[in-house]
């Protein structure tokens, strides 16, 4: 029988990987390897979880013309992956990046040989689609062979330093054509395979159902454009796909909060960082989060450097290159974040805390602000929740109060890093408490009920205040996503300081991702299993 990967492929052409890399083993170690014959483009999971020694070919297309154009224009994405072939494969990296070899689900074994054959005989890729129950009435045969395919791919980690320098090079859209429509079905089968682990009580919420329906409808759109030849057509019609998948998506993380705590009013989730189920569920949704994240970074970038009309709306200064500020202004950012905390707190409170901010940036004395090559929108979502933290812990606390206590934010650059400190006097929580407060669902307040219309997003006025327990676990998530982190320390009584850090070298900040193999179906079912799985800095 045919492989799967057929429907994928070009006829021709060879690109080696010249290094690759252990996903369970050594991450430094580089190998030289050689260059042998095989029929799937990429880097598929091996059968076993060793280190694989040889480097797999690519296939192209017949068109030595296209070929030659694509190979002349690829420009600035270039340091991120180096190609001499047309079909818009961008699966493998560039000559010299290591890449973590995957191991299989045990229950999703494949046969691999020199010919990459994906599956032995016609019952064995009947049991797999068999076993891909909850997509089965979401997807064709042959939409989740696809998907099994592409799930054995590593989402390719980009810095915003390439983010930028593509973005600041003017280069034709189809660069950036090309790339998405590889690496976006490879973030969502990723996504899709791990969404299928999910235990059943909560698969057949209907919030979570209608999740998973959202992205196996993006990923069959964007499918469609897989072997496209590229043209002015097929871009306009790529970026109207593109618009729609962002709109699709923009709720997923308060829809998923309504089938979670309907799973816990059930008596069936436990919210305690103590709870196997609920440890399960919460590094599951990290990942879900973290690909949703990415993959709107992704499409944000694209249509604010391709669509006219959305660069013009969104970077009405003309400052931004894309979704990217190169002289991204924090004490502004925070500004702005606190005045639309102000506005939620007012109306629930009828007062708010004031802001009392102070800057320096240590690798230039003279300025008198901070910047940082970074992601405005991404920054904002970050002080925004913590701002209405703690808002509504001072005004809580400080009750019967004669004067409400200023929030105190201090930002640091240095030369590797920027630190953000945010103090409030809300009263501080306990050291029982403060295990959780990275939970989702985890929250003190009230539960809000949701609305089953459009909400516009989290950072929307329409969301709720508090009530979700998503705040600082999704702030976290935005820390992390280009290296950074978020870190919480309490004084019970008093109050509590967050930290935000971020890196301060464009260079160094690395899309962080999730990858979809063994350990994470394994830590899904059982968090014992403690194997790497993540995307990390090189």
């Amino acid at each position: 029988m045919a492989s799967p990967g057929l429907f994928l492929r070009p006829t021709s052409l060879s690109i080696p990987i010249n290094t690759m890399r252990s996903r369970s083993g050594s991450s430094s170690d580089l190998r030289i390897i050689r260059s042998i014959s095989q029929d799937r483009p990429g880097t598929p999971r091996p059968q076993t979880g060793s280190v694989n020694t040889e480097s797999f070919d690519f296939v192209r297309s017949n068109s030595s013309t296209h070929a030659s154009r694509r190979s002349s224009t690829l420009g600035s994405w270039d340091p991120i992956m180096s190609r001499s072939c047309s079909s818009g494969s961008l699966l493998s990296p560039r000559p010299g990046t290591m890449i973590r070899d995957l191991s299989p689900r045990p229950s999703l074994s494949r046969a691999f040989s020199g010919s990459a054959v994906l599956a032995n005989s016609t019952s064995a890729i009947i049991l797999e689609v068999e076993e891909r129950k909850q997509v089965a009435n979401l997807l064709s045969f042959e939409q989740i062979q696809k998907m099994e395919f592409y799930s054995k791919f590593t989402p390719t980690s980009v810095s915003l330093s390439h983010f930028l320098d593509h973005g600041a090079t003017g280069l034709r859209v189809e660069e950036s054509y090309l790339f998405l429509r590889r690496e976006i079905p490879v973030r969502l089968a990723n996504m899709l395979m791990e969404l299928e682990l999910l235990p059943t009580e909560l698969l057949t919420e209907p919030a979570c159902k209608s999740i998973l329906t959202q992205y196996s409808q993006s990923f069959s759109d964007v499918l469609a454009f897989e072997n496209i030849t590229p043209s002015e057509k097929t871009y306009e019609d790529f970026n109207k796909l593109l618009s729609v998948i962002r709109h699709r998506h923009q709720d997923t993380v308060p829809h998923m909060a309504e089938a979670l705590h309907n799973l816990r009013d059930a008596g069936n989730l436990n919210v305690n960082s103590k709870d196997r189920l609920n440890q399960a569920i919460q590094y599951f949704l990290d990942r879900l989060y973290m690909s949703r994240i990415s993959i709107s970074m992704l499409v944000s970038q694209h249509k604010a450097l391709y669509c006219p009309e959305e660069s013009i709306k969104s970077n009405p200064g003309g400052r931004l290159k894309g979704t990217i500020d190169p002289k991204c202004d924090a004490v502004d950012v925070a500004r702005n974040a606190f005045e639309n905390a102000t506005f939620l707190c007012e109306q629930i409170y009828m007062d708010a805390p004031k802001l009392n901010i102070e800057w320096v940036d240590l690798t230039d004395g003279d300025k008198d602000s901070v910047d940082f090559v970074y992601i405005p929108s991404h920054l904002y979502h970050m002080f925004f929740e913590v701002f209405k933290n703690s808002m509504r812990a001072t005004m809580e606390f400080h009750e019967n109060s004669d004067a409400i206590p200023e929030i105190n934010v201090r930002i640091v650059k240095s030369a590797q890093d920027i630190s953000i400190k945010v103090c409030d006097q809300g009263g501080g929580i306990s050291r029982s408490v403060a295990e959780n407060i990275f939970l989702y669902l985890y929250t003190s307040a009230t539960r809000v009920k949701l609305s089953d219309a459009d909400m516009g997003g989290t950072t929307s006025t329409s969301t709720p205040m508090h009530g979700l327990g998503y705040g600082l676990p999704l702030s976290r998530l935005y820390a992390r996503y280009f290296g950074g982190d978020m870190k919480v320390a309490s004084v019970d009584g008093y109050g509590t300081d967050t930290y935000i850090y971020l890196r301060a070298l464009e260079s160094d900040a690395r899309e962080t991702l999730p990858i979809f193999n063994a350990s994470s179906s394994n830590k899904i079912r059982d968090t014992a299993n403690q194997v790497e799985d993540w995307t990390k800095d090189e």
